[in-house]
């Protein structure tokens, strides 16, 4: 199964939230958000996930422009 993915790359940051909002309003989880490198992108992802109340891991423990969104917090 390939996981949907949203590529925040050549995005602006005003854009951000918008874009970040339409894609898990329809997106079943799991779902892949590549931020980059921008920490401001990645916090602007973050508040959004915690937000939703979506749980949440970086692709891997080298890949902190990655982020995993899975279910809802328990």
């Amino acid at each position: 199964m390939k996981i949907k993915t949203l590529d925040l790359h050549m995005v602006r940051h005003a854009y951000v939230d918008d874009k970040v909002r339409e894609f898990l309003n329809f997106a079943d989880l799991p779902v892949r958000i590549i931020t980059g490198r921008s920490k401001q992108m990645r916090e602007i992802v973050l508040a959004i996930i915690n937000e939703y109340e979506y749980e949440f891991h970086f692709e891997s423990a080298h890949n902190f422009g990655a982020l995993i969104i899975s279910d809802i917090k328990r």
